[in-house]
């Protein structure tokens, strides 16, 4: 199988017409060699056939004179004698053959025309140029009806060539006779090889006119086939002006030429287009190139005063970010120096809380003394009548007093406006801490004052009991003016009652100023806590800042490369 798919690989169409050319004579060759074989088994059957009639009419002659001596006509012996002299003069094919007969009992010949001396004689020992013992072989066959034997023996006494020869025999058995004939085979072969020399010179002719066709045929194919070829050599090479060959046929070659022609005419229209193409895609590039280089423009333009801006964004956002960081800084080291002040304003305020608390304690000490006075005054109307000069000097004391009070009044209402100035400051906050001390100090100062008015008003007071008692029998007589003084008295009590309540709305101003300080110390440890968080972030702007500043670069960098390869295209 893989010899024949090798044969059938061949490219060569002239070798494959020769390889069927070859095939054809053999397949005639085996065709003529299966005829030949048939025929020769033909002839040899008709050989046999015409042996086998040969002996069925001696076969019937003996029938015929052994019925004769049945029915009495004459005796055995007599219609043997007559049936072997019949025999005797048989010969058929222009008397070249003949009809033997052996007694198969005793073996021995009782005809044989073509070799008389042979009658009588024991034919069983008789073997053929083999060796094979035909004549009891054919004896054996004969007893038990008919049949046919090949062997080998020569054609007449005078010739000891032995010919192969087919013999059919058939046996008579009323008188044990072995009636046969043989015919010659070398006759068979002989009209054998004179059909296979006809069959040979037939196919040698035919084979010759094969291959005068299968040449002419292979002339018709190959040479327009290789023409084409290179036609279409040619074509692939470029070279569409020269006309195809063999169009004009009306075979296939004419088909593929043809064909191989609209080929020719497409590859032209194709080159055609190609060129078309070529100059459509030339205009398209440069109309390409030039809306590229518009659009590369137009984007460096817009990108690039992004760009522009972002990068003069990111410093603007570095600088404020150090600004804010310097800034952070300043209110975190100012914030310190407010918490510290705030701390001082504190401790003064709750010292000025104090003051004025004993302020307030004196005040009321004065009302409790100045009551005391009125009653004592009221007490020493009779003696007040008693003496003009001891009033008149208490009357100077009474005077003495409310200067004092007076200066008590100032100092309360000098205390309420540093009060009010506390508050302010406290509201403000920073650097509002420097005022608490001031203020502190001032506070202070009208304490002392205030210490030391109420000092000299209880020396009056001791004074103005002293006149009293001495002048107790004075005030009796001068009654209206100890009322007057008694009035007097009581509008001291009132003032210093305002007094002792201006003292204690003072209290409590200081004492809110002292709540304010202590919430402007907590605010500010919270605007020192939030300028260190400001810090913190800023130094995270001014990261991110330097960052969108390096990315802007490498974008700006990016865009001029892109657009180089943009105006590049």
């Amino acid at each position: 199988m893989p010899a024949l798919k090798n044969l059938f690989s061949l490219r060569s169409i002239g070798a494959k017409l020769a390889l069927m050319t070859m095939v054809g004579a053999i397949c005639m060759a085996l065709v003529a060699s299966t005829v030949l074989w048939i025929a020769r088994g033909q002839l040899v059957t008709e050989r046999v056939e015409k042996a086998h009639a040969v002996v069925d009419v001696v076969w019937n002659l003996a029938d015929g004179y052994y019925k004769a001596y049945k029915a009495g006509q004459m005796t055995e012996e007599e219609a043997k004698k007559r049936f072997i002299e019949a025999n005797d003069k048989i010969w058929y094919e222009d008397h070249t053959n003949y009809v033997y007969i052996y007694d198969y009992e005793t073996g021995l010949c009782v005809s044989n025309p073509g070799f008389p001396n042979f009658v009588g004689k024991d034919m069983r020992p008789n073997k053929d140029a083999e060796g094979k013992p035909f004549a009891l072989t054919l004896m054996d066959i004969a007893k038990k009806g008919h049949g046919t034997l090949r062997y080998s023996f020569r054609r007449t006494s005078n010739d000891p060539t032995a010919f192969d020869k087919v013999s059919f025999t058939r046996g008579f058995a009323p008188w044990n006779m072995m009636i046969a004939s043989a015919e010659y085979m070398w006759e068979v072969d002989n009209s054998f090889w004179s059909m296979a020399q006809t069959a040979s010179m037939v196919i040698a002719v035919l084979m010759l006119i094969s291959i005068a066709i299968a040449w002419a045929v292979g002339r018709s194919v190959v040479k327009p086939l290789a023409g084409l070829k290179e036609r279409m050599a040619s074509l692939s090479a470029g070279q569409l002006d020269a006309p195809v060959a063999y169009a004009d046929r009306r075979d296939e070659i004419g088909e593929m030429a043809r064909t191989v022609e609209v080929f020719r005419d497409a590859m032209i229209e194709t080159n055609r287009l190609r060129e078309e193409q070529a100059i459509t895609e030339q205009r398209q590039v440069e109309a390409r190139k030039v809306d590229m280089s518009r659009l590369a423009d137009q984007f460096e333009r817009e990108v690039g005063e992004i760009i522009e801006l972002v990068s003069v964004a990111a410093g603007q956002l570095e600088t404020s970010s150090t600004t804010l960081s310097k800034t952070a800084d300043t209110v975190a080291q100012v914030s310190g120096r407010a918490s510290t002040a705030s701390g001082e304003a504190s401790a003064n305020v709750h010292s000025v809380a104090a003051a004025s608390e004993e302020l307030a304690s004196s005040i009321g000490e004065i009302s409790r003394q100045v009551e005391t006075s009125a009653r004592i005054a009221g007490e020493a109307v009779s003696q007040a009548q008693k003496t003009d000069t001891r009033i008149s000097e208490l009357s100077q004391a009474a005077s003495r007093i409310g200067d004092v009070v007076d200066l008590i009044q100032t100092i309360a209402g000098q205390t309420n406006l540093l009060a009010l100035n506390a508050t302010i400051e406290a509201a403000r906050a920073g650097d509002a801490g420097r005022g608490f001390a001031v203020v502190a100090s001032e506070v202070k100062t009208l304490a002392e004052q205030t210490a030391k008015a109420t000092d000299e008003i209880s020396q009056q007071i001791s004074d103005i009991q002293s006149a009293t008692r001495d002048s107790v029998a004075a005030i009796k007589e001068i009654g209206a003016t100890i009322g007057r003084i008694s009035e007097i008295s009581a509008a001291i009590s009132a003032s210093v009652e305002q007094q002792g309540s201006a003292t204690q709305e003072i209290s409590r101003n200081v004492q809110r100023a002292a709540s304010g300080t202590s919430q402007v110390e907590t605010s500010i440890a919270d605007v020192q806590r939030g300028a260190s968080e400001a810090g913190s972030a800023s130094a995270q702007v001014q990261s991110a800042a330097q960052s969108l500043a390096n990315e802007s670069s490498r974008l700006k960098r990016g865009v001029a490369g892109f657009m180089s390869s943009i105006r590049a295209a």
